[in-house]
């Protein structure tokens, strides 16, 4: 954009009035709308965190008439829409609504409503925030008039001294440098002034007694360097014969040298050894666009860097590429090369070139054997992703087939029971009642090997547990079954890891659910969870003081329906630490036990950290 002074100045002075004036308005409008916006978001929460309170008694005593106060009073803040209270079982309980207070966007919120561990409803609470943007609109027109008077009187101002004091005395010095230009240098400039444009005046007059100096002293240099030349050229000379000299001791070698333009993509100098690399005279070396045209197409972006950028004196390139021969073949080569500048600034590159072919034909071998082997590797992968797909359809298929019978056979058992009680002696009916719990024994060890198969292929979904928290609410689970017995329970706090919530809570009640179970022969329950660390790694940890176990047993203690003592001490179906050690092995943890008769037992586990790394000691 060409712009004379007067009309770059006037732009020049209403961007730097408008726009930090605009910037500063635009930051305050939004910092005042994040803050009207944080505000109802808080007394959104807070109304309905009231409300969620307030309604507890009336929903959980059906009393609507008792909260209908404390709707009034919410209703009574202007920003304030509508009210919904809904009951867990008959629906809508209590609403307000004033739809004449829409004024903007409609902010809605709902909590639900508990007491005693039961959720009896919800309540949900509509906010408008018209009125707090209406306010910030007003705010933003006063400010945009304010700006618009501070501009109209800046420019009136800065215009008057633009032109007083620098547009009439630029043209001034514009005439004088016309002057100059036309090497008119006898005549002076007078400045009087004592401004910067009077200094720079006085320092054009300087240039202009300078410049008649200078042409002066022009005319006697330009003898001196003519008897100059010839000495240079005699100079020049002697530094032909030395590179002469140097370039035939390197065409004795099998580098070939070479020297390039690179804005014209052709060599200057190349090494008599480039015919025999390519079967091409030196002629087609040194022709014009030689490179773009016997480059190999795949390889010219490595040369674009060396040819077509902009090159530092001194910059070093190296790059492998393929030439192509007049026999058509490709024949690799290494080319390295330094830039300079010659005589006249422009860039002059050099370097060397040399036949890879070689080499380059060997690493293609190894690459050929190293994809058949990933080729091998896949292959046998997807072999047995389907051997487990097939397993997994036989599961199913077994478990299915398996089921039906045994529900024939539970349903024949316990018609006669029902219908032949009268027609059955006691060892009879004993009988059945055998047969009935060994038939619902055996689906729940089918169901359970179900469960086992699915514990190996759910989806992870890891997310930054508190364990403790986890493990409070497990042992209140477990011990209100038990409200009598005499427990101790001692839960470490902040046991924090990264994992499955659903998956580690079965983990985690099997454990302490094991800890209870096999303590109940003591007076008083002790369980502990907390943590240590082994060889610098955060270790979770359940302890008892139960009946223990022999550590000869520990190699079967995760194997499925592996019993250490008799279904008649202890009940369950085996398969609690199984399903345990799978799911800590599906986070890439490992759980093992330590334990003696009658000692007590300890279970440790290993997750990964909430910090993605083993915690350090």
């Amino acid at each position: 954009m060409n712009l004379s002074l007067r009309p770059a100045v006037i732009l020049a002075i209403l961007l730097g009035l408008l726009l930090p004036a605009t910037i500063n308005g635009y930051m305050s409008i939004r910092s005042d709308l994040a803050q009207a916006e944080q505000s109802i978001r808080e007394d959104h929460e807070r109304l309905l965190d009231i409300l969620v309170l307030g309604m507890q008694e009336p929903l959980w005593n059906l009393a609507p008439e008792s909260g209908k106060p404390l709707l009034d009073s919410v209703m009574s803040d202007a920003r304030v829409v509508r009210i919904l209270v809904n009951d867990a079982s008959l629906g809508i309980f209590l609403s307000k609504n004033k739809p004449d207070r829409r004024l903007g966007k409609i902010l809605s919120l709902s909590h639900l409503v508990s007491k005693q561990g039961n959720v009896i409803g919800n309540v949900t609470l509509e906010l408008d925030d018209g009125i707090a943007k209406q306010n910030i609109e007003r705010k933003q027109q006063q400010y945009l008039i304010a700006v618009a008077i501070q501009v109209c009187f800046s420019l009136g101002l800065i215009l008057f001294l633009l032109n007083s004091r620098v547009l009439r005395p630029l043209e001034t010095l514009t005439k004088q440098s016309q002057q100059l230009a036309n090497n008119q240098l006898d005549r002076e400039f007078i400045w009087l002034r004592p401004d910067e444009i009077g200094q720079l005046g006085r320092s054009l007059e300087q240039t202009r007694q300078s410049l008649k100096q200078l042409i002066g002293t022009l005319e006697q240099k330009n003898l001196q360097l003519e008897a100059d030349l010839m000495s240079r050229q005699q100079i020049e000379l002697a530094l032909r014969v030395s590179e002469d000299r140097m370039r035939r001791l390197v065409e004795s070698t099998r580098l070939i040298p070479w020297d390039a333009r690179p804005e014209e993509w052709r060599f200057t100098y190349v090494g008599p050894q480039a015919e025999q690399l390519l079967n091409y005279p030196l002629s087609v070396w040194y022709s014009e666009g030689f490179l773009s045209s016997y480059l190999h197409p795949d390889d010219r972006h490595f040369a674009y860097p060396l040819f077509a950028d902009v090159h530092e004196p001194g910059q070093v390139y190296e790059f492998e590429c393929r030439l192509l021969a007049a026999n058509g073949k490709e024949v690799w080569v290494q080319i390295m090369a330094t830039c300079d500048l010659d005589q006249t600034g422009r860039p002059h590159l050099q370097g060397y070139l040399f036949d890879i072919s070689n080499r380059k034909f060997n690493e293609s071998q190894l690459e050929d054997y190293r994809h058949h082997l990933e080729e091998v590797v896949e292959e046998r992968s997807r072999e047995l992703a389907n051997s487990t797909h097939e397993l997994e359809i036989l599961t199913n298929i077994l478990a299915q087939d398996l089921r039906n019978p045994l529900r024939t056979i539970d349903g024949f058992s316990q018609v006669l029971i029902d219908d032949y009680q009268d027609h059955l002696d006691n060892n009879a009916r004993n009988y059945l009642q055998r047969i009935r719990s060994s038939i619902n024994g055996m689906a729940s060890r089918i169901d359970d090997l179900l469960m086992l198969q699915q514990l190996s292929r759910a989806e992870l979904r890891p997310q930054t547990l508190d364990l403790s928290v986890m493990a409070h609410d497990i042992a209140e689970e477990i011990t209100i079954l038990q409200p009598n017995r005499s427990h101790h329970i001692d839960i470490s706090p902040d046991l924090l890891a990264d994992a499955d919530p659903r998956l580690i809570r079965i983990a985690l009640f099997n454990l302490i659910e094991n800890a209870w179970k096999y303590s109940q022969s003591k007076e008083t329950i002790k369980i502990t969870f907390a943590s240590t660390h082994v060889n610098g790694q955060l270790v979770f940890y359940i302890a008892d003081e139960g009946i223990g176990f022999n550590m000869i047993q520990a190699k079967n203690l995760f194997t499925p329906f592996y019993r250490l003592h008799s279904q008649a001490q202890y009940s369950g179906n085996g398969i609690g630490l199984t399903v345990t050690q799978r799911i800590i092995s599906r986070h890439g943890g490992r759980i093992w036990a330590k334990s003696a008769p009658d000692e007590g037992t300890i279970f440790y586990f290993t997750l990964p950290s909430h910090h993605g790394q083993p915690l350090q000691n």
